[in-house]
């Protein structure tokens, strides 16, 4: 796991943490826009590690647990088990959920994006995996005809 920090050291904490399958980079242009007024981590979560020429660093991601007992760590030595905030980005919001169950840090204020907490009812996931297949993999106006029981559904 890595810690790239930006803004003023001074200022208040905000901890954002990617998501599966990308890097802390697709935080770029947020960075950019509040560093001024921000202590930025964006973390880098074992198994997307990547320096700064853009080349992968090998790490094996172990668990969501592994992770958290990491960033605990790292906010106690660093910031003194405190954030003012904390942003996770889909299994990024996993891992900040994790972290607000530790007693041993505090997070004033935190952020869950598409963050998948809670279970979905069992006769939800083979229409939704129908549906977002073809809306993420194929091209606009490619769909084909939808299913009946997804029609039902939605």
């Amino acid at each position: 796991m890595l810690f790239n920090t930006f803004g003023n050291p001074t200022n208040k904490t905000l901890m954002l943490i990617h998501g599966l399958g990308v890097s802390y980079q697709v935080f770029e242009p947020l960075i950019k826009h509040l560093q001024a007024r921000y202590c930025i981590i964006a973390v880098q979560v074992d198994g997307f590690l990547i320096d700064d020429g853009n080349r992968a660093i090998p790490s094996a991601f172990t668990s969501i647990d592994d992770q958290v007992d990491q960033l605990v760590q790292h906010i106690c030595s660093a910031y003194d088990g405190h954030l003012d905030a904390a942003y996770g980005l889909s299994m990024g919001g996993c891992i900040v959920g994790k972290l607000q169950e530790r007693t041993d840090i505090t997070i004033d204020h935190v952020i869950l994006d598409a963050a998948p907490l809670v279970p979905l009812p069992r006769w939800s996931i083979g229409p939704l995996r129908y549906y977002q297949s073809f809306n993420v993999w194929c091209p606009e106006g490619a769909l084909p005809p939808t299913s009946r029981c997804v029609r039902q559904i939605l």
